[in-house]
């Protein structure tokens, strides 16, 4: 059997892999797999030897290594068919090991140069001598540290440089670069948890916490899993579902789930375990609100009752869990109302069921009443079916609101109004908004009591016909939107009509809505009715559309657009009605267009221009190129007065 010519002995907390890459640097080689094949054992990543080595090949590995069997026989990680593995002695789950990636502590290296077994538990990121944090990648090229190749366990096992004789050697040494310690008030406790499954000797010989009776039972291995699923149940989401505490998959999420601050705070829930567990109880009572659908226990303690069936955990560890949430369960119980319906013995109270059934309400909708402080309720928890139970006077006058409410939508509709406007009329007392937990059962949260808008609708409709009908007519809501740019003076135009100062009749058409429908003798008439309930001068001019604008002008819309981006015609505010009357009948008498000029004259479209370029006439804007051209209309009107003249 082949010995290689510098043997070593494995540390007793030394992790197989890192042992192999130690003897290969130290023998001159450069992939511990080739020193295996001396011993026939085929494979490219030594650190899956530790779970797989049998007695004659963990024999001929120490005779290679000239190290005693047991020694290295203590390093190997037996899986069991439960998934789980001997860690030094100690039973611990499989998945919790580092497999290929080398994490190492610059200052442990410093104190030992070897890699320690403990450095290769996923959950525990740091040192539990130097408490310094881990790495597993270079910090110079930032390639991940393994056991496939190595230039020693100091060194990244990709960095080289050629010495003076031209020999390779490695270029970083990872001692040289010195990661943060870990800062925590409770170092005890954390010390206490990576003190269950550290092979140290030392660490061994002195670990003796005093535990509760009820954990007296488990051994170092069931505590240390017990441990990792308290940790779980800390960063567990309370609103998701409490079939299981969380648990990681990947490298990153050990990393973000086992903080060195998660690790100390389950160690001492372990180390105080009635006082601690019932703490941990209790934080999961505070936020029972955030698990709707569950009931009773599992309402109660939420992901703490997942450790009664965390299948990860052994039966052992389950049954301590599960004492431990009976113990707490009776302690707090009189501080919990349960109340099974059966067991209510009150007539003022109904089910969710009873009161869908009885007011017509969907059963869906009482999970949200259930959750507004405004609604008296009672939820009987401790059952897996536990009912929710509401004052039945409450629910009745609930529905009654319920079957009395309009959305904003609607009632704009049937008035004829803007929506925004609606919530106006309500601020001035002339319909009712509702407020309150009614909102919760309908869509849409603007709602108002569909009474109050009939009454206002009847009132006004009531005011029909106070006034002749004239030859001319503009509906209300047309005259709103002839009013200046800015918010539209609706309540005033409600208040008029009420209060008669301005009269009103119904114009016939298939237009039903309130505003629509009715019409006043003329614009002027509807701006003096709401002058005084409104900021708006007696004397204001309509405004008119695009389209009003182009029949005024006797032009096309194109050119009114045109007109608007030369800056003839300015706009006021935004919407449909956004010109002045005014600033269109001011251009009308300033400008002519071509095509009333061709009009006039009596000559073809093309041949104005030159015709009136003769006479020293020429356009003074020109909207478009060739396109949209205007003359100076008192220029045009002159000169067609004095060629008429003449023809006389």
């Amino acid at each position: 059997m082949p010995t290689l010519p510098i043997s070593l002995s494995v540390a007793a907390d030394e992790h197989l892999a890192g042992a192999l890459c130690r003897a290969t640097a130290a023998n001159g080689r450069r992939f511990p797999s080739e020193v295996l094949a001396l011993v026939d054992i085929e494979t490219l990543h030594p650190a899956s030897i530790a779970a797989t080595l049998d007695e004659m090949d963990a024999a001929a590995i120490a005779e290679l290594l000239g190290t005693e069997v047991a020694s290295l026989r203590r390093a190997t990680h037996p899986i069991a068919d439960d998934g789980r593995c001997l860690f030094f002695g100690t039973s611990i789950r499989t998945k919790h090991r580092e497999g290929p990636v080398r994490r190492v502590s610059p200052r442990g290296l410093a104190n030992a140069p070897y890699i320690r077994a403990m450095w290769q538990l996923r959950p525990i990121g740091f040192d539990p001598r130097t408490k310094e944090l881990l790495i597993s990648d270079c910090p110079v090229c930032g390639a991940g540290l393994g056991f496939s190749r190595t230039y020693g366990v100091c060194f990244c096992d990709r960095c080289a440089r050629n010495d003076d004789l031209g020999f390779v050697q490695p270029a970083v040494d990872l001692r040289d670069f010195p990661q943060p310690l870990v800062e925590i008030e409770d170092m005890a406790a954390l010390d206490f948890v990576t003190g269950l499954v550290d092979p140290d000797p030392t660490v061994r010989e002195r670990f003796a916490p005093a535990l509760d009776d009820d954990l007296t039972g488990l051994d170092r291995g069931e505590i240390f899993d017990l441990c990792m699923a308290i940790v779980g149940v800390l960063n567990q989401d309370p609103k998701r579902a409490v079939t299981s505490p969380a648990k990681p998959t990947t490298r990153s999420d050990y990393e973000r789930l086992y903080t060195p601050e998660r690790l100390a705070e389950a160690g001492r829930i372990i180390m105080g375990w009635r006082t601690g567990f019932d703490g941990l109880c209790e934080r999961a009572r505070a936020t029972a609100h955030d698990r709707p659908g569950f009931y009773g226990i599992k309402s109660e303690l939420g992901q703490v009752y997942a450790l009664t069936v965390d299948r990860t955990l052994t039966e052992n560890v389950r049954k301590v869990v599960r004492e431990a949430v009976l113990r707490n369960m009776a302690t707090s119980s009189a501080d919990i109302a349960v109340r099974r319906t059966e067991h209510r013995g009150r007539t003022d109270l109904i089910t969710s069921q009873q009161a869908s059934d009885r007011f017509g309400i969907a059963l869906k909708l009482f999970q949200r009443l259930a959750k507004t402080p405004e609604l008296t309720h009672h939820r009987a928890s401790g059952t897996k079916k536990g009912p929710v139970l509401f004052a039945v006077d409450e629910i009745a006058a609930l529905a009654a609101l319920r079957g009395d409410l309009e959305s904003a939508s609607s009632v704009g509709l049937r008035l004829g109004i803007p929506n925004g406007a609606v919530s106006q009329l309500a601020q001035a007392g002339l319909i009712e908004k509702v407020t309150g937990p009614v909102l919760l059962t309908v869509v849409g949260k603007n709602q108002y009591r569909r009474s109050t808008v009939d009454a206002l609708i009847r009132d006004i409709e009531a005011k029909i016909g106070s006034g002749a009908t004239g030859s001319f007519h503009i509906r209300l809501s047309k005259a709103m939107y002839r009013m200046p740019a800015g918010e539209k003076p609706w309540v005033a135009l409600v208040k008029a009509v009420l209060a008669g100062r301005l009269a009103v009749f119904e114009v016939e058409g298939r237009l039903s809505a309130t505003m629509i429908k009715l019409a006043a003798s003329s614009f002027e008439e509807v701006v003096a009715a709401v002058a005084s309930e409104a900021d708006i001068n007696d004397a204001v001019e309509p405004m008119v559309t695009r389209a009003e604008a182009a029949d005024i002008l006797g032009i096309t819309v194109a050119t009114v657009i045109g007109m608007i981006d030369a800056d003839l015609l300015p706009l006021h505010g935004s919407g449909v009605c956004n010109l002045r009357r005014a600033d269109v009948v001011r251009v009308a008498r300033t400008y002519i267009s071509t095509a009333e000029a061709s009009r006039l004259i009596g000559v073809g479209y093309r041949w104005v221009r030159g015709k009136l370029a003769e006479h020293g006439i020429h356009p003074v804007a020109e909207l478009s190129e060739h396109r949209g051209i205007l003359y100076d209309r008192e220029k045009v009107t002159r000169w067609l007065a004095t060629s008429r003249k003449d023809a006389a």
